[in-house]
């Protein structure tokens, strides 16, 4: 912790993995980590092997301090952020997602929490959507992200919206696990950390601003990550299918209990897409192992 102590304004670089995002939104996410109270040193903008690669706007690539990152084929949020981990050196990290709008307040506000609590390697603040009205960024924030908090103080994880990070704190793990593609990365680099001596924070006094385009294939996609499913050879279908309908109708006993009649029908057709999904797959898995010779035909 030398470094840190020894130097009252630690530059600050901001990590941002993209894959096939929206333009005007990574544009919306880069702007915000320039307007910042406190400087940011430099953006590295990770392509993680985008189909149509992500570019940067012209007029936010001429202030020279955003590097974009092109990587040949998509290896996952964690290899992206470690790419990016790799090429900097400051002694504090930023890990931001596009979509998501850090306050101008947000990097001096988690700076100066690192600054008086010496044991804490990572930190966060809680998250609010653009759209606080619209029935599905209500059911998202309910029920798929992490409740606000009264109080700063010891979190299990950094839920990794926007996280700033020590350095140090990154390297006592050896950054991201790239065996996590697409989520609990941000659980599993808290638990490594804190198994160093390194303790994660959440800070009340600021906020991000969620800017993500809520749709129902989206919400379902997120259900079935989070309920550790990524294709029919590695999970079993059945299993998957009461475990969402488990959790589903717990949901939807909740919300009957509390009057909340308005997500019973977002449930119920949440629940049906991420199963019809699943399913999906697992046809188009199973199909060419049930027919190995029109596997070899040449015909698909």
């Amino acid at each position: 912790m030398t470094q840190q102590q020894g130097n009252s304004s630690p530059e600050v670089d901001v990590v941002i993995p993209v894959y096939c995002e929206r333009p005007e939104a990574l544009a919306a996410t880069l702007s915000a980590c320039l307007r910042q109270a406190y400087p940011v040193s430099k953006i590295f903008v990770i392509d993680d092997g985008s189909p149509e690669p992500v570019g940067v706007p012209d007029g936010i690539h001429s202030t020279g301090r955003v590097c974009l990152i092109r990587l040949s084929e998509n290896q996952g949020i964690s290899a992206a952020r470690n790419t990016a981990i790799e090429r900097s050196n400051t002694p504090l990290l930023a890990c931001i997602n596009s979509e998501v709008l850090p306050g101008e307040d947000w990097l001096a506000t988690c700076r100066d929490y690192l600054a008086r609590h010496l044991d804490v390697g990572a930190c966060y603040t809680r998250i609010i959507p653009e759209r606080p009205n619209r029935i599905l960024t209500r059911w998202r924030m309910r029920f798929q992200e992490a409740k606000p908090r009264e109080q700063s103080g010891v979190s299990e994880f950094a839920h990794g919206h926007a996280v700033l990070f020590r350095r140090e704190a990154i390297d006592a793990v050896g950054g991201y696990d790239v065996r996590y593609r697409r989520n609990h990365e941000d659980w599993d680099i808290c638990q490594r950390m804190r198994k160093s001596g390194w303790e994660t924070h959440y800070i009340a006094q600021s906020y991000c601003v969620s800017i993500q385009q809520d749709t129902v294939k989206e919400l379902a996609l997120k259900q079935l990550r989070d309920s550790g499913w990524f294709s029919s050879s590695q999970h079993s279908l059945v299993r998957l299918w009461l475990h969402l309908s488990k959790w589903t109708l717990i949901r939807l006993g909740r919300n009957i209990l509390k009057a909340r009649f308005y997500f019973i029908p977002v449930d119920a057709v949440i629940w049906a897409y991420a199963l019809c999904i699943a399913t999906s797959q697992a046809v188009r898995f199973a199909g060419p192992q049930a027919s190995p010779s029109k596997r070899t035909s040449g015909k698909d």
